[in-house]
């Protein structure tokens, strides 16, 4: 029911359970995994997912009849199959009545405080995407949970503020000074900018033109900002630059998608103006992050920054300066026939874009500075204040939301994050262009609807496998010929469905038809046994001699085969005359008559020869025994 969702470590076997610890663990167990709160008004689905009405029915909203499935599993379901499930509903209301005891220890002292209001510690850059050689990227998952599942922000809404662009333009720097506002929000003036002469620390950065940020880290030590509906997280993101000249498009490709995930908050950081490589960086962001979004339910950018760093082209800089060089961008645009650069176009009209303008900070920081406030320009100090200052006092405006509105929480985006990595690791060259990016999510999808139809169509085998009677009607040869069919049917669909130029597609329904045999193999196996012990007790061991004399006994039935079949398994009577004579009378013609005389015309064609066993030996064929 939901998503049970892990926090912290998993104390060993031997370890007794803390008070709320297991508090925490009856929680996680009536969480709903759209909302990722307790169950309210809970409800289940055909596929057994418990969810809130109300988060149910919003996430359905606007969905086709024949397009809803469950948010969980993604197995096909009906809207209007929502079971209320009291017995879950009276669990809730007793958990929600327990005593709240998480801030005692097993010994019953205060534990360390997390969440909002807690003791900032120190913090730390974290890398949670490491880039190898060859342009792989890995996520560090455990990385990625403790930024985003622990410390009170799994559960809270989060900005994660992120700085894209073209390499050695200052971002690390950027996110430096960030850190230092962040550290100091009840300061008021412009001392939360440091000393004259202290260095600068957090993020790892230095001048010269040589890359220093290596993949994607972030600042572990989650900030808790004020906005209307309570406290955010608000996290610091420095992904390397991905717009290396030197680099692959594929590189680029992964890293703009794993930047549109780690920011709501997104910072297109160039140099002097806005120039075309800008442009068309930028387009490629918005067509890899319009992908990623269609695909995980979120906007595309919720904010855009276009931030010119040495700007000199007027004396007019920071907001104002920024409105007029928006102005003409879009301009030089429009002007364009046809516009080369539609979605940046769009972008940069869009009322939650804006642009600042920042001047030269100064040789002296630029000639092997520590990022000291000493060697700023006055200018260029005055600026990254205002700028840092006004985007740090927003933050909490921007926090992830998806495409309908609710808010996301840290542990809502981690699962995103992590199944776009797995996604990452299972199409290892599928990410060669956006277009290449956006067949790799639809056919993955195709790919998934026939698993999950595949699912449904096993729980309903198996369900009608376990009432007798309805289990005597399909032999398990004509089973069988099912299961082929459907797989037939399935991958078909699969080989329509699926876009194309896909390199992979051939390897991926080799794939899927293995996993469908597999999981087709072991229920048939299963149904065989169960087949064999129906017709057993339906009297098919007793032969035709002790069938023969009670196939025309009197009623037939299902209610009748169901109760001689347990009075047989009562009496330890499973095969012979007692079993046959026994449910020979519940079933009449029905069973006995019908296996009786197929025995007699058998046993007339060899001859009055029988051959020994448990008189299964015939039950593969097609016709059913009911």
């Amino acid at each position: 029911m939901g998503n049970a969702n892990n926090k912290g470590l998993i104390p060993p076997p031997s370890s007794k359970p803390t008070p709320e610890g297991m508090v925490e663990r009856l929680q996680e167990d009536v969480t709903c995994s759209i909302c990722l709160d307790i169950l309210e008004d809970p409800i289940s689905i055909e596929c057994g997912h418990n969810f809130c009405r109300c988060c149910l029915v919003t996430h359905w909203s606007g969905v086709s009849a024949w397009g809803y499935e469950c948010p969980e599993c993604r197995a096909p379901c009906s809207s209007n199959r929502m079971t209320p499930d009291t017995r879950l509903k009276s669990l809730v209301e007793k958990i929600r009545n327990l005593p709240r005891v998480e801030t005692l220890t097993a010994t019953g002292t205060a534990s360390p405080e997390q969440g909002p209001g807690a003791q900032p510690e120190p913090g730390r850059p974290v890398q949670l995407v490491h880039l190898d050689k060859e342009g792989g990227l890995t996520l560090d998952q455990e990385a990625l949970s403790c930024c985003l599942e622990q410390g009170g922000v799994g559960d809270a809404p989060v900005c994660l503020v992120s700085i894209v662009g073209e390499q050695r333009r200052g971002k690390s720097f950027l996110l430096n000074y960030l850190l230092r506002r962040l550290r100091s929000l009840d300061v008021k003036d412009g001392s939360w900018m440091g000393r004259e002469e202290e260095p600068l620390e957090g993020f790892e950065w230095r001048v010269g033109a040589h890359s220093v940020t290596k993949g994607v880290w972030v600042w572990s030590q989650p900030f808790w900002v004020p906005s209307e509906g309570g406290q955010v997280a608000v996290l610091l993101v420095d992904p390397e630059g991905s717009m290396d000249i030197t680099r692959d498009t594929e590189t680029s490709v992964k890293l703009s998608a794993l930047s549109m995930l780690l920011g709501s908050y997104q910072i297109l950081n160039v140099s002097s103006q806005l120039k075309d490589p800008d442009l068309e960086y930028l387009e490629m962001f918005l067509h890899v992050a319009e992908e990623v979004g269609k695909e995980y339910e979120l906007e595309s950018v919720q904010h855009l920054d276009l931030l010119v760093r040495d700007w000199s082209n007027s004396l007019v800089l920071g907001t104002d300066g920024g409105k007029e060089h928006l102005r003409d961008v879009r301009q030089m645009l429009k002007a364009r026939s046809p516009c080369k650069h539609p979605k940046a176009l769009e972008a940069l009209s869009r009322s939650s874009t804006r642009c600042y303008l920042m001047p030269f900070p100064g040789k002296r920081i630029m000639t092997g500075s520590q990022g000291c406030l000493r060697d700023m320009d006055d200018d260029f100090r005055d600026s990254l204040r205002d700028y840092v200052t006004g985007l740090v006092d927003s933050a909490g405006q921007h926090v992830w939301r998806d495409r309908h509105g609710a808010l996301l929480t840290g542990t809502q985006l981690a699962a995103k994050i992590k199944k776009f990595s797995d996604l990452m690791k299972k199409h290892c060259f599928g990410f060669s262009s956006p277009t290449q990016m956006a067949i790799i999510f639809h056919n993955q999808r195709v790919l998934d609807r026939a698993s999950a139809d595949h699912a449904v169509f096993l729980k309903e085998k198996d369900g009608d496998s376990r009432n007798m009677f309805a289990c005597l009607k399909v032999r398990p040869s004509k089973m069988a010929e099912l299961f082929t069919e459907r797989h037939g049917q399935l991958l078909w669909r699969c080989q329509t469905d699926m876009r194309e130029p896909a390199p992979e597609k051939k390897a991926q329904l080799t794939e899927l038809k293995a996993e469908l045999t597999r999981e087709a193999g072991t229920f048939l196996e299963i149904y065989g046994k169960r087949f064999k012990k129906f017709a057993i007790l339906a009297g098919v061991g007793a032969g035709a001699l002790v069938l023969g004399p009670v196939g025309s006994a009197a009623s037939a039935g299902i209610a009748a085969a169901a109760i001689a079949a347990e009075v047989a398994v009562a009496i330890g009577a499973g095969t012979g005359a007692v079993a046959g004579i026994v449910v020979g009378v519940g079933v009449g013609g029905g069973v006995g008559g019908n296996i009786a005389q197929k025995d007699r015309e058998r046993a007339g064609a060899a001859g009055g020869r029988r051959e020994e066993g448990d008189g299964t030996e015939d039950l593969s064929e097609e016709k059913p025994l009911i």
